[in-house]
């Protein structure tokens, strides 16, 4: 049964954006009304390498963009603004670089999965046009019913080539380019009228989501640098990466600072004090605070945090819920347009302040278990929860529901781990919908036993069948029978597992594996001097408290955290990067990476994530994780990273170096040669110059610009120079410069 709202409620705080309502503006900061490009070549550079006051300045930008335009600010629409140039007087983007031509088509007849978030549409209907940006985009599937509820099987549920693509709602913001006129206005009425139209009555476009390629389908980050470089590519080489996108051997450039671009913009949106962050969307606080505070916030958290009926997990989904509140009240105006986006955001952010803020009424576990579907599928189970979530941050989605469905006694409450004396230490580290990592303390019975403890919900998180374990050591070789072990599942772990030699009681293991994956991989960390305990030297991490139980000694008091691990920035888009694959990470490289100069070893993303996991299972987020954190972990030296010039969307090739001064200097020099990210800072991309009053261009000016138009928009491009325009041609800052305009003219 629906439960019930009163009219009143709704009309308090529906501050849904369609309408703004009373909100009031901040005085806009930042750049004036002509909404030129912003600081595109330091962005590539990364945000640790911005000036402050280009910081202060970018982060005031966003956040001025997110008060005027319409719906939250997205990463990849913060991408738009600064590329393409978003005027904050007009409150809309400018045409002069964006041609309305090469945005996408829809209704075009020809059933392609829907653009990603930042795209730019467009309808055509006899003499009438309507331009837009995709500003949201989230799951529709049809299983999810009207109240809210939604099957286990659906949340987290992945994209399969097997399966059928699932269905997507994009929400378009049908006056990114300007304020739609009276005649654009009845156009697009009619269009929500139609029941053939090619958006809903909502002004929504609904189709099915996109399933190919590297990049998974809930990834819009991913998915729309691959758009830019693919099928938007005319637009893309309007801007600042034009020159690069004029030579296929500057596509890897490119690609780099694409990448390096969003997790710029990424940063600074987290920085920007202004803006209240959920997944990728940004809202402003302001707007949110008004959402936040009205009865309907109030009514959500009281539906989202209820468990079933036994106290076991209950999922409930974003959208239907709005969408149920929006028919009980009569009001057609609350989710239409982009105040669909606003209220997606405004609901998931309600639920987050409840998920962390320890303010939860029922006693309940609440968390994220699938943030895309339905515009978020959030679980709720009474405590005790299992041992594998206790820890696990509530914000990452862990898609339990998918898993629950294949294997019902994953959902099992297992309450507290083993209360055995003596007993092994199981912390999970990071579990989301791909990867499952778990620190373990060894203690002495399982050390003798050859046992590998993990709690029967890790255990159900595993593929069926027979398990590889990988084990790595650090600074230590082992024989090849322990180095890769078959092993099979017990009631509270894995085995037989032969452990090196060298293990002692209370040593520590990191783990990992990918969800429903067959392949485990173990490493110890060397601690970074050795521990004497009595006669003995330690030279790798452990549990004091364990190795004193095992010992028959006292309580040690050693220092808390003996292995510490450096700063890094936080990066990475749809995938965020994983602190503890760091340390897998350098084993997967020291044992099975090709051996480079001063003895270094050397793998792209895609071969490190197979020799972690299995080749059969790195799926798409899987291997963004590992690449992601390969990238923090290059970002403060651990790693380097170079780009190879192939095609597709990645890989780059991430090295590890030996602690010698042969390494040190060789490192040194690889890193000089790899010049991808800095190489577009000395460019000067091509572009048209006004003349002066009486002048036009020469001929041969008119030849080059026709010649350029070919190589960026293929053949079929508009070649013809505008009037009282001459065409000034790219060129490296400093070196072979074109003429001077002026050299190009005549009366």
């Amino acid at each position: 049964m629906r439960h019930g709202i009163d009219r009143s409620v709704w009309d308090q705080s529906s501050s849904l954006d369609h309408e703004r309502g009373p909100i009031v503006e901040p005085p806009v900061r930042g750049l004036p009304g002509a909404g030129a490009p912003l600081f595109f070549h330091e962005l590539t550079l990364g945000c640790a390498a911005l000036p402050g006051e280009v910081k202060e300045e970018l982060v005031c930008f966003l956040e001025d963009v997110a008060h005027v335009r319409r719906g939250p600010l997205h990463l990849c629409t913060a991408f738009n603004a600064v590329y393409f140039g978003y005027d904050l007087d007009a409150g809309a983007y400018s045409t002069d670089i964006l041609d309305p031509e090469a945005f996408t088509l829809l209704g075009s007849g020809v059933r392609d999965p829907l653009p990603p978030v930042g795209s730019f549409v467009r309808i055509e209907r006899g003499a009438h046009s309507l331009w837009g940006e995709v500003c949201a985009s989230f799951g529709a599937s049809l299983e999810v019913d009207e109240d809210g509820w939604a099957p286990g099987s659906v949340s987290g549920a992945p994209f399969t080539a097997e399966s059928q693509a699932p269905l997507a709602r994009a929400v378009i913001d049908w006056e990114a380019l300007g304020a739609l006129t009276a005649v654009e206005h009845k156009e697009l009425a009619r269009i929500r009228r139609s029941s053939a139209g090619v958006v809903d009555q909502r002004g929504h476009v609904v189709g099915t989501a996109d399933t190919s390629g590297l990049v998974s389908g809930r990834d819009h980050s991913g998915l729309y640098r691959q758009f830019l470089l693919g099928p938007a590519r005319g637009l893309l080489a309007a801007g600042a990466l034009g020159p690069l996108l004029q030579d296929p051997a500057d596509t890897v450039a490119a690609e780099r600072a694409l990448q390096g671009c969003f997790s710029t913009l990424q940063e600074l949106l987290r920085q920007a004090p202004g803006l209240a962050l959920w997944d990728l969307y940004a809202q402003p606080v302001d707007r949110h605070r008004q959402f936040a505070s009205g009865p309907v916030a109030e009514e959500m958290v009281d539906r989202f945090t209820r468990p079933a009926s036994d106290g076991s997990a209950r999922y409930s989904a974003v959208w239907p819920v709005l969408a149920g509140w929006e028919r009980e009240v009569g009001d057609e105006h609350a989710l239409e347009l982009t105040a669909a986006a606003s209220a997606m955001v405004d609901a998931n952010l309600v639920l987050a302040t409840q998920a962390t803020g320890g303010r939860l009424r029922r006693k309940v576990d609440l968390r994220i278990d699938d943030s895309w579907q339905q515009g978020g599928i959030w679980r709720a189970q009474a405590l005790p929860v299992d041992v594998v979530l206790a820890d696990c941050d509530p914000l990452i989605p862990a898609g339990l529901g998918h898993q629950e469905h294949l294997r019902p006694e994953a959902g099992a409450r297992t309450g507290s781990p083993s209360s055995r004396q003596n007993a092994s230490v199981v912390h999970v580290e990071h579990l989301d919908a791909a990867l499952l990592v778990v620190s373990v303390a060894l203690s002495g019975a399982d050390l003798s036993a050859g046992r590998l403890p993990l709690s029967g919900p890790v255990l159900a998180l595993l593929g069926e069948g027979a398990l590889t374990l990988q084990v790595h050591h650090s600074g230590q070789l082992v024989d090849r029978d322990v180095a890769r072990q078959r092993t099979q599942r017990e009631p509270g772990g894995l085995v037989p597992v032969r452990w090196p030699d060298s293990f002692y009681p209370g040593i520590k293991i990191t783990v990992a594996a990918a969800r429903s994956g067959r392949q485990l991989i173990a490493t110890t960390a060397l601690l970074p001097d050795p521990v004497r305990v009595g006669d003995a030297v330690l030279d790798w991490d452990f549990d004091p408290v364990l190795l004193a139980e095992a010992w028959g000694l006292p309580a040690l008091a050693l220092p808390v955290g003996l292995v510490a691990l450096p700063q890094r920035p936080v990066s990475g888009g749809y995938r965020p990067p994983v602190t503890a694959l760091e340390v897998l990470i350098v084993a997967a490289l020291v044992r099975d990476g090709r051996i480079g100069p001063a003895r270094s070893r050397s793998l792209d993303g895609q071969q490190l994530g197979a020799a972690m996991f299995g080749p059969d299972v790195v799926t798409p987020p899987l291997l963004w994780t590992v690449i992601h954190t390969c990238e923090d972990m290059a970002a403060v030296g651990i790693l380097t990273r170079t780009v190879v010039a192939h095609g597709g969307m990645l890989p780059e090739v991430f090295t590890w170096w030996p602690d010698t001064e042969e390494a040190r200097e060789a490192q040194r020099a690889a890193e000089g040669a790899d010049t991808a990210a800095r190489q577009i800072r000395h460019w000067r991309r091509p572009w048209e110059r006004r003349l002066p009053d009486g002048h036009h261009a020469t001929a041969a000016a008119r030849a080059r610009y026709a010649q350029w138009r070919l190589e960026v928009d293929g053949p079929d491009a508009d070649t013809e120079l505008s009037e009282g325009h001459t065409f000034v041609r790219g060129h490296r800052r400093g070196h072979g410069q074109a003429p001077a305009w002026h050299q190009h003219l005549h009366r």
